[in-house]
């Protein structure tokens, strides 16, 4: 069975370093980012690198951009297959790299379709950014999950009262954590079609509970597309559905709910 996600995104800890291919496509150049400075080189796309730069830091409070956005790396797997990816620099969760693909990301197109999946992008992986920084995750690594502790990430492990550990305390408590783990260990270590379609399946079993099919292959894309729901639609005033919920989640923080509003009015230029 062929399995394809409605809404593809990549989570990436390899850091390019030169135009190369290989399986997630080719790379097409990096740049520093210093203090949400864009540092200019001679790589070919630098133009397209710096207009994407722009638009990312003025769509989204500088101060977390500033703060942890070290790396912009431009990569393309061609249309509509891989549109970005956000990864740690290092072991601490304090520099991260901005991956994006500037087919898919496309803020000069006339499809408003293409700027809407653009500004899309943007928003879930700023989601990962606010989720998955060291005021959320302690990088203290653990290879197994268990019960009652906090949520382990690839990053380290969840603050008591971080964002996904509320989250997933709240959604993903039970049977749906332990059934994902399982899939994890047994299926997605070793080949991706039988992951992907394990992963699919647990979506199916639980489509109530998930904004979208790619949402289910972890909380912390689960988290991600929800607070993108959460900044572009409007608050779900009778929610019935766990995946309702999840978008109300957000608003009992002060600061997201100041985050959603900034963010909004940074985009309605390109709406």
């Amino acid at each position: 069975m062929k399995i394809k996600f409605l809404i593809i995104f990549f989570l990436s800890t390899v850091i390019p370093t030169e135009k190369s291919r290989d399986n997630d496509g080719v790379t097409l150049g990096s740049w520093e980012i210093k203090n949400g400075i864009f540092i200019e080189n001679n790589d070919e796309e630098t133009n397209i690198a710096r207009y994407n730069w722009n638009i990312f830091y003025n769509m989204f409070p500088k101060r977390i951009t500033q703060r942890y956005i070290k790396k912009l790396v431009l990569m393309t797997d061609g249309e509509d297959e891989k549109t970005g990816a956000l990864g740690a620099l290092n072991d601490k969760n304090n520099e991260w790299q901005l991956v994006l693909d500037p087919i898919d990301v496309d803020f000069t197109s006339k499809d408003e379709t293409r700027i809407s999946q653009s500004i899309y992008t943007l928003v879930h992986e700023f989601g990962h950014l606010l989720t998955l920084n060291h005021t959320q995750i302690k990088p203290v690594k653990k290879t197994k999950q268990e019960k009652g502790d906090p949520y382990v990430t690839i990053e380290g492990t969840a603050i008591k009262d971080s964002y996904i550990n509320k989250f997933v305390d709240e959604f993903w408590d039970g049977g749906l954590l332990k059934e994902w783990d399982y899939i994890q260990r047994n299926f997605c270590v070793t080949e991706q079609k039988s992951c992907l379609e394990k992963l699919y399946g647990l979506y199916k079993d639980n489509y109530t509970d998930f904004l979208t099919d790619y949402a289910a292959e972890s909380p912390e894309e689960d988290i991600a597309e929800s607070w993108t729901a959460f900044v572009l639609g409007e608050k779900i005033k009778n929610p019935q559905t766990i995946a309702e919920k999840k978008i109300n989640f957000f608003y009992q923080f002060e600061e997201l709910v100041y985050y959603r509003k900034v963010i909004r009015k940074n985009i309605r230029k390109y709406q």
